[in-house]
């Protein structure tokens, strides 16, 4: 009994010696003191596409989705400044001159917001796929072929006159 007493205090000096040697406690960045206090979280700040869509979700907010957008997008402005990407900069807010690669390989600078250009579309051709006949050895296999629609039969041809 006087041994697990005597074990218990020792564990208890100890534990008193570890919490009294206690780390410094680091002092706060000027950088840190100087941003400005925000109501929004810390992944708002880093990803405000993310905390657009999670505001104005209809799953979430009542609101009509043009209001919700510009009230989010101008609370993220204030709080992001310079560093708010332009895809979510509030209307009628000045958008900065960019210099951007132009047709000729040189760089204009172009101020406003840039325009979009619709990508060139390709319409993926339809496979035609039937079985044909193929001789294979003595016999006749139907094996299933795959062409494009409208590639033709391929087969033979030959100009008369100038003119397939």
């Amino acid at each position: 009994m006087l041994t697990a007493f005597a074990l218990a205090m020792a564990m208890v000096l100890q534990q008193a010696v570890v919490w009294e040697a206690s780390a410094p406690v680091p002092e706060a960045e000027p950088a840190e003191i100087a941003a400005p206090a925000s109501d929004l979280p810390a992944w708002a700040l880093a990803d405000p596409f993310a905390w657009e869509r999670s505001q104005c979700s209809p799953l979430v907010s009542r609101e009509p989705l043009d209001v919700c957008q510009a009230r989010v997008r101008v609370e993220l402005s204030a709080a992001l400044g310079d560093r708010l990407p332009a895809g979510l900069r509030p209307a009628g807010e000045p958008v900065p001159c960019l210099a951007t690669p132009g047709d000729d390989g040189k760089y204009p600078i172009e101020c406003g917001v840039p325009e979009r250009q619709a990508a060139a579309t390709v319409t993926p051709t339809v496979p035609d796929c039937r079985p044909r006949p193929q001789r294979q050895g003595g016999s006749v296999a139907f094996v299933s072929d795959c062409r494009a629609e409208n590639a033709g039969d391929g087969g033979l041809s030959f100009r008369l006159f100038g003119k397939d």
